[in-house]
Parts: structure tokens; sequence; C-alpha cells
């Protein structure tokens, strides 16, 4: 079995949706180079290991991640741009992950999702195998106590009914042959670090894409600093599925 770790990028017209696919046996694996890099980021930066990583906060130098403000001055956008590549470099180092993006040209993330899942259930029955979906994505209040039963019962509804389009992707699928199990799971990305994984290699898969469909986002300038730091995971791309690393579906597709 498979865990899959989910998060979206583009903007406006075209979406896209990025998948780190994992097999049991080799998730604590991942964690470890994930981790490992996670330490370098902070001996080198003076980012904490605990701090969340968000792609574009980091790249485009919003935030103060680092621990002290004279390393915050230091963390400029050369430096953000080289703890991104850092972060995949050391994700590259799991031989068993695999790395999935689909992209449509819709600003209906739902649409792209299920082409992502329709992907997966291909992949899967190929590989014999199955998958488990983690998304980003809100998952309940931190703390019940501190919000409140009324508070906390709203950002549950609220969390399940933001799930919807994904749980819809996935019970639609048939129920005596599909591949890819239950509802998504979803986890916030403050508490998960291969969702901020998937974070980071969604958006390098984003400039890659737009490197090579700049008609998609005509307003935006794609930066080849994440395309180079997406093709570290080529050897991870799956193979078969899409072109360059990247799957392109119409943005009606599975609609």
């Amino acid at each position: 079995m498979y865990f899959c770790y989910v998060d979206d990028s583009g903007a406006d017209q075209g979406r896209t949706l990025t998948g780190l696919l994992v097999p049991e046996e080799g998730w604590s694996d991942l964690l470890h180079h994930w981790l490992e890099g996670r330490r370098k980021l902070q001996e080198t930066w003076g980012v904490p290991k605990n701090t969340e990583l968000h792609a574009v906060d980091l790249v485009k130098g919003r935030g103060r991640p680092c621990a002290t403000e004279n390393q915050n001055k230091s963390f400029g956008r050369p430096a953000r741009i080289a703890a991104h590549d850092l972060m995949l470099r050391h994700l590259a180092k799991c031989e068993s992950v695999r790395v999935l993006t689909v992209a449509g040209g819709t600003s209906r993330i739902a649409t792209v999702y299920r082409a992502f899942v329709s992907h997966l259930e291909v992949w899967a029955l190929e590989e014999e195998t199955r998958v488990v979906i983690m998304c980003d994505g809100q998952s309940g209040p931190d703390e019940v106590e501190e919000v409140g039963q009324e508070k906390a019962q709203d950002v549950w509804r609220q969390a399940i009914r933001g799930a919807k389009p994904y749980r819809d992707a996935h019970r639609s699928l048939p129920l005596a042959s599909r591949r890819v199990l239950e509802d998504p799971v979803m986890q916030d990305s403050r508490y998960s670090q291969l969702i901020q994984a998937a974070d980071l290699v969604g958006y390098a898969a984003f400039h890659h894409l737009m490197l090579a469909r700049p008609e998609v986002w005509p307003k935006m300038t794609a930066m080849g600093s994440m395309s180079k730091a997406y093709k570290r995971l080529r050897h991870h791309w799956l193979p078969g599925y899409g072109t360059d690393g990247v799957v392109w579906v119409d943005g009606d597709a599975s609609s």
C-alpha cells in the first residue's frame, strides 16, 4: 500500500495537484530524509524544524521564519531559493518516493482532483497496490477547550463541507475494484511535514509547467530555479504518466 501526500498550486485558469507517493515500508525513510533537510535548514539559516514551510512564502520572501532577527535579515531571496532546493534534494534521496503532478486549464481544483484520482487508480491497478490519500486541508479545531464547543462545531462543519468535492471523487469510484481507498484524509499543513514537502514539490512543478505552457499564465513569470528543483526528482516521476513530469488534462475533463 502507498500513502500519497497531496497539495495544489497554480493560479487563475490553470491549477495543479502534486502527490508524493511512498510505500508503507518506505514511509519512515522519506520522513528521515525530509527531517535531515530540516536539520540542515536550521543549521544553515536558523529556520526551526517545526516552522511551517510554505513554498510561496519561502520563495517570495514573505514572513520571518528564522529564529532571530539577524538570521531573518540574512535569509534573503537567494538564500530562500537555495533552501527550497536543499529540501527537494533531500526528498530525492528517498529511493522509494514517487511523484505525480496532474494539471489542467481550469480554475476548479475539484476537476483536477478527479483527474488526479483517476490516474492514481490506473497506476495502482498496474502496480497491484492500493493508495490512501492525505490532502492539505482543514481538519478541525486545534483545541476544543480553547475555542469553545459551539465554535469547534462550526469549524468541524466547515472542514467537512470543504472536503466534499474530494470525498465525491473517491466515492464515485467502483467499490468492487477501486484502488484509492477510503475518503481523503485532510491534514493541516502546519502539523504535517510531508504535506509541506508536497507543497514545496508542487510549487516547483507549477513553475516547471509554466515554462512549458506560458500561454496558460500570460501574466506570470516562471522561475527557472523552481523548474530545476523539480527536475531533481525526475527519476521519481511516475513513468508513463505525463510529459516531462506533468500530466495535462483538458479543463472540462472528468466534469
